[in-house]
Formats: C-alpha cells, sequence, structure tokens
C-alpha cells in the first residue's frame, strides 16, 4: 500500500509520520515546498515522489490535506495523469457541501474512487489522535487507517456527511473565535477595550478566557481559517441560510493573519490590528 500525501504542513506531515510508523509508505511532491517542511517530511520517511505524475501513477490512495481553497484545483491536478486501477481520492479539507459535491464530479468522470472526508482536532500525538469522519460509498474500504495516527469515524448515507460535520462543528469552534475577536477590535476603536474585559471577568469568565487563552493562538492559523470561513457560508447558504456571519468572519481572520511571529498577548494583537485599520 503506498499513500500519496498531499500538503506538507503541520497536519499532513504528521499523519503521514504516523502511517509510515504503522508500516505504511508514504510519498508526496516536494517541489514549491519549504525548507521547513521538506526537512520535516524528510525526517519523518515521507519520500519525495519527484512529480505530481510519478505520485498519481505510483498512489493506491491519495489523501489531500491543504487550505480549502485550493482543494478542487488540486484535485483535478493529482487525477490528471495515468493511477492505479480502483484508486482512492480521499479529500480531508475543510470544504463546503457544494465544494465537495464538485470536487466528485470531477473524480467520478476520471472513474476515480472519492471519500468525503474532515479532520476534527489537531495533529497526532504519541498520546492524541484526531477524529476523522469519512463518508461515502468507498468510506469503508480505509478502515485500516483507523487507530493509525487517527480515530475514523464513517458515517452513513449522504456522500457529503463528513463534509458537512466539519461545516457546522467550525462555524461554532472557529465562528465564535472570530466573533470574539472581532468583539475586542471593535471595543478597542470605540475606546471601551478595559471595560469590555473588566465586564467579562464580572459576568463572563469563559469568554474573557477565550480573548485571553486562545486568541493570541489563531494568528498562525488565520490564513487556513480565512477560507474554512469561506465555505462555511457556502454551506449555510445552501442550507437556507444567508451565511453573512461567516463572510464577516472571514474579515476579521484576514485583518489578524499577517500579525509577526512570536508570543504575543491579546492586548498587542487588538492593538496591531486596530493600528492596521487607521
Amino acid at each position: 500500500m503506498i499513500i500519496g500525501l498531499i500538503g506538507l504542513g503541520e497536519m499532513g506531515s504528521e499523519i503521514g509520520r504516523y502511517l509510515i510508523m504503522n508500516d505504511l509508505e508514504v510519498i508526496s511532491v516536494y517541489e514549491g515546498r519549504s525548507d521547513v517542511s521538506k526537512k520535516r517530511a524528510l525526517n519523518y520517511g515521507i519520500k519525495d515522489a519527484g512529480s505530481v505524475e510519478k505520485l498519481c501513477i505510483n498512489s493506491d490512495l491519495i489523501i489531500s490535506i491543504i487550505p480549502p481553497d485550493k482543494a478542487i484545483e488540486t484535485a483535478d491536478l493529482y487525477t490528471s495523469y495515468k493511477n492505479k486501477n480502483d484508486q482512492i481520492y480521499c479529500d480531508l479539507n475543510a470544504i463546503s457541501t457544494m465544494t465537495a459535491k464538485k470536487l466528485k464530479l470531477i473524480l467520478d468522470e476520471k472513474k476515480i474512487d472519492y471519500v468525503d472526508g474532515a479532520i476534527i482536532g489537531g495533529p497526532p500525538t504519541e498520546n492524541y489522535s484526531p477524529r476523522i469522519y469519512l463518508s461515502g460509498k468507498f468510506s469503508e474500504k480505509l478502515k485500516f487507517l483507523n487507530g493509525k495516527g487517527m480515530e475514523l469515524v464513517i458515517l452513513k448515507g449522504s456522500d457529503f456527511k463528513a463534509s458537512a460535520t466539519k461545516m457546522v462543528y467550525a462555524s461554532i469552534t472557529k465562528g465564535s473565535k472570530a466573533l470574539v475577536a472581532g468583539a475586542l477590535i471593535t471595543a478597542k476603536k470605540n475606546n471601551v477595550y478595559d471595560e469590555l474585559m473588566d465586564e467579562l471577568k464580572y459576568s463572563d469568565e469563559y469568554f474573557r478566557l477565550v480573548a485571553k487563552n486562545q486568541i493570541p493562538g489563531i494568528k498562525h492559523k488565520a490564513y487556513r481559517w480565512i477560507g474554512e470561513m469561506n465555505e462555511i457560508s457556502l454551506t449555510f447558504k445552501e442550507s437556507g441560510l444567508t451565511g453573512g456571519f461567516h463572510s464577516e468572519a472571514e474579515k476579521v481572520y484576514e485583518l489578524i493573519k499577517n500579525l509577526p511571529e512570536g508570543k504575543i498577548e491579546i492586548e498587542d494583537i487588538i492593538n496591531q490590528v486596530t493600528d492596521k485599520m487607521d
């Protein structure tokens, strides 16, 4: 079994690492990746396929873990070459059900088996595995991955239940962080930042702790969450809602994404964001 891995970010690399630790061969394309990503992949034992074409030809299973706005064009590219019979393409990106349906059409035309998937949680560690939701008629074929750096949850019914689950889950977890960050920015612009934090300390400690402890940690993830907010908005629209809240959340993450690296307190983040806006 050879697994072709698209995406050598933190999540993709760690999943690849644990697959290799469980005696599976993992290949990827190093070209175009940063030196940090290539070094990490090499240390983990992820082999360089040499080209997209070679990855396609040699992989029994292709797993995509990339920013959601690249999901369709990447799937189209990585299935453009001759592939093995019964090859499976598993998309684990945070995409809307609309995007998942478009992706499946592309793969159906190329006679490649499609599995809709979604990751909930962080990268695997020695003591932790993210939950990976799978749906679609070929999802059962991937049961062998369970326990190999992931906890599989196979959903029955619609081909796109995995993506739908991810969208509604992230709409709460990541949407609420955008709401808190947006409220803090607005408070700062109206000169009531300290008053807001004092009131939260008095009446709602949970959201104060979200502001103090969780918002600083999103600045290095915000660039990925921008596309995810757009996908969530599309899912809400397809379900009869406006999707407007998550469209605005996308703008909040745009403001946060380019802040300096390193540890930084929430007050510094809000000051830097509002300075950028002025």
